[in-house]
């Protein structure tokens, strides 16, 4: 099914996102992230940029830590804001 914007995504370490912005990259897609606590309340410091995995039903992400590619999507993700 995928992701979608303005959804709350909860990791295996139970770590909680909320979806700001999507864009395509390069054939893939990823997402602009910014945590949120117990209450849904956002937690500005805590931004990152995942990339979307879809295996038949299931959807998973994966951190992007490359500091290159991470500049490149903050351009491309900004400009669509």
């Amino acid at each position: 099914m995928g992701l979608s914007i303005n959804t709350i995504i909860t990791l295996e370490n139970n770590e909680k996102y909320i979806v700001l912005n999507e864009t395509f990259y390069q054939g893939s897609k990823y997402f602009m992230v910014m945590g949120v606590d117990d209450n849904k309340q956002v937690l500005p410091d805590k931004v990152a940029i995942f990339k979307e995995l879809i295996e038949g039903l299931d959807t998973y992400v994966i951190k992007i830590d490359d500091p290159e590619l991470k500049n490149e999507l903050a351009k491309e993700l900004k400009e669509q804001i």
